[in-house]
């Protein structure tokens, strides 16, 4: 197809993007659109290069790109060996974007919530735990706004993360109800 092009903010240059997103190249320095940070997100592929889209631009990221931040971290292929060192050399950034997730919870969608959650259990980042727990009392007067995909994430996220809150699971244990066709 044509490459998509997003419309620069008036005297901003003018940038392409690919019509699969963005480039692999670093994002450049500057105000990118929330749709840009995305895009960026969306094909780093790799820890350090994921986490450098939000050292470069963390300050302009939204909900939507703090939570693809920690789901592309989660499925970032990384040996455990790799997932360590990258702890001990990004603690300080990682624990960056987790204040950062803390100041997003309230606008996070279904979606969002999930993907962080999801996110957060892969990448097994221990100090994410309190913020896990805030996410899942938030998802807990939403659960009508989860796919059933959405659902299942959630469970696994937390039971892989170990983060024990039960009202969570009773909460997704009557609405999944409403899903069982969509399982």
């Amino acid at each position: 197809g044509a490459p998509h092009r997003e419309m620069p903010a008036q005297g901003a240059p003018r940038r392409e993007m690919p019509a699969h997103g963005a480039p692999r190249t670093p994002p450049p320095r500057g105000g990118l659109s929330p749709r840009e940070l995305t895009a960026y997100l969306t094909n780093a592929d790799s820890l350090p290069a994921i986490l450098d889209v939000y050292k470069r631009h963390g300050s302009s990221f939204n909900e939507i790109n703090v939570a693809t931040a920690w789901s592309r971290l989660g499925k970032a292929r990384a040996t455990g060996r790799e997932r360590l060192d990258f702890f001990r050399t990004e603690e300080h950034t990682l624990l960056q974007l987790l204040q950062h997730t803390l100041r997003a919870i309230p606008r996070l969608d279904a979606r969002g919530i999930a993907n962080a959650c999801y996110g957060m259990a892969k990448l097994r980042f221990a100090p994410a735990s309190a913020t896990m727990r805030l996410l899942g009392a938030e998802a807990i007067p939403r659960l009508s706004e989860f796919e059933a995909q959405g659902l299942a994430n959630t469970v696994w996220a937390f039971a892989t993360f170990g983060t024990p809150v039960p009202q969570l699971f009773e909460a997704i244990a009557r609405e999944s109800e409403q899903h069982i066709g969509s399982f």
